[in-house]
């Protein structure tokens, strides 16, 4: 009896998974992209993750924060041609922390730093505009269009992102130069081969997310916002103090910056409504206490070392000394 009670409740379970299975795949069939989005065992685990704790309440907040980032995504995506479904990858990629490092790689879109400088980004102890949510986009952007143009498909061109082109071309190899994602995808490490299902995955729970009761949480970010070149190095606390805009918005819009401070020529996010004070006031800002937050020695006289002042001292003594044989 207990037997049979067992088999009837594992047949329940997998019906209920067959059905949950049939749901999804219905789903994904009536999302508008251009990027296959077949359902897998694969995709089914990476869904079940952004349905499930802890990564479900992030999802709230990735919801929000893309209120904040979609723009720059899709202007740079439509820019090029490409794909909208792509503008969450970063979801697979950061999480959408603009500030997320893993490794060598940094920023919403995961930019390693060879790739950051051959695509034109700065990277040094003052700025690192992987964490510039605009320029790392126009950056990645480029960097997919064209592992596309020489792969010829997106899960290609998503599994190189992730990976390196060389281990897609190895795997093709081993594939018998199948140049299908799926059929290589055994021969790929694993890292590499979940970054599909897990895009996927992505734009499932992104746009189905009320069927599972997440909603998107206020994000702290301001959603308006535009940009002033400052014309001399500039500390963020010189702005807060000023603009009266606080160092933690501050920050939370330019995390490129790394010591919290905007060098010469350099552009500085405000909130909309900020940008015009701080234009108004630009003269009094880079006054305002200067000397405290961005001390900066010219010039220094440094101190006479022992050495030298022995060699001064033994010289003075053989002077004398010549003077009083004479």
């Amino acid at each position: 009896m207990k037997k049979c009670l067992l088999l009837l409740a594992m047949n329940v379970a997998a019906l209920t998974l067959s059905a949950q299975g049939d749901v999804i795949v219905s789903r994904l069939e009536r999302l508008p992209n251009i990027i296959e989005m077949p359902y897998s065992e694969a995709v089914q685990g990476c869904i079940d993750q952004y349905t499930q704790e802890p990564l479900k309440s992030r999802v709230g907040v990735m919801l929000g924060l893309m209120n904040c980032y979609m723009s720059y995504f899709e202007e740079a995506l439509e820019a090029n041609g490409m794909p909208l479904e792509l503008r969450y990858l970063p979801v697979v990629l950061s999480r959408l922390d603009a500030e997320k490092k893993t490794g060598d790689a940094a920023g919403l879109w995961q930019l390693g730093v060879r790739e950051a400088q051959a695509g034109g980004l700065e990277v040094n102890s003052l700025v690192d505009e992987r964490l510039d949510p605009v320029r790392s986009t126009e950056v990645a952007v480029e960097r997919l269009r064209k592992l596309y143009m020489s792969l010829g498909d997106w899960s290609l061109a998503l599994a190189a992102y992730k990976g390196g082109e060389t281990t897609v071309d190895k795997a093709i190899a081993r594939a018998d130069d199948q140049r299908d994602f799926w059929r290589i995808y055994s021969y790929l490490p694993a890292e590499t081969r979940l970054i599909v299902p897990e895009f996927i995955a992505a734009n499932y729970i992104m746009t189905y997310y009320c069927e599972y009761g997440i909603y998107p949480s206020d994000g702290t970010l301001s959603r308006e916002s535009d940009t002033v070149q400052v014309k001399q190095r500039v500390a963020l606390e010189q702005v807060e103090a000023v603009c009266e805009v606080s160092l933690a918005t501050l920050k939370e819009l330019n995390p490129q910056y790394r010591a919290g401070i905007v060098p010469e020529g350099h552009a500085l996010r405000l909130p909309a409504d900020k940008a015009a004070n701080f234009i108004r006031n630009e003269a009094d800002v880079y006054a305002f206490q200067a000397d405290k937050y961005l001390p900066q020695r010219t010039t220094v006289i440094a101190p006479k070392t022992q050495t030298a002042v022995k060699k001064r001292t033994t010289a003075r003594r053989k002077s004398r000394a010549r003077r009083r044989r004479r």
